[in-house]
């Protein structure tokens, strides 16, 4: 899972709570040894800090991609060439959809003049997730436009199409998959 802001580090988290525990310990005593609580209560909060530190970082230095990069990948996911395994990593869950490969081929065969991408603008949403619209044309005449909201979610240090929003576009496109229940 992507580390957000508001997740601490494992250590992070550990200091924070050892600072606790050395406050309640020392409260249920004699006396407060102030100073130990000082102690704890700055290294869990340098832990915090640098926790959030870290993952602000990451998150703000992670490649925004365009419109037509994500459209790229959507159609290399669909590209026969393309490994099952290469494929599958594309879509978040994408071992899911392993079973439901050949019926997308189907579906692609069915509908050989149907025209589709991603378009612009492509909005960071600052929380590990992407959004753009998907635009399809079923029929390729232009007649019969549909457009989606799509979302592609950072995992594995990599942009990959939300699978709640591959079954979206799925279904306005009249196919059925078990992946997507």
């Amino acid at each position: 899972m992507l580390p957000t802001p508001h997740r601490l580090s494992r250590r992070a988290l550990g200091t924070a709570l050892a600072a606790a525990a050395a406050f309640t310990l020392t409260a249920c005593g004699d006396g407060v040894d102030e100073s130990a609580v000082a102690a704890a209560r700055s290294s869990a909060n340098a832990a915090v800090t640098s926790s959030i530190a870290a993952t602000s970082s990451a998150v703000a230095n992670r490649h925004i991609p365009t419109a037509s990069e994500l459209d790229a990948r959507i159609k290399s996911a669909l590209d026969p060439a393309l490994p099952d395994a290469e494929r599958t990593n594309l879509i978040e869950d994408g071992a899911a959809f392993r079973d439901a490969i050949p019926d997308m081929y189907k579906a692609l065969q069915d509908n050989p003049r149907a025209v589709y991408g991603v378009t612009d603008p492509v909005f960071d949403n600052r929380d590990g997730t992407l959004t753009a619209t998907l635009r399809l044309d079923k029929d390729g005449t232009g007649s019969n436009i549909r457009t989606t909201v799509v979302h592609f979610v950072y995992l594995d240090d990599q942009w990959k199409i939300s699978r709640t929003d591959l079954c979206g576009i799925l279904r306005s496109a009249d196919y059925r998959t078990a992946a997507c229940g």
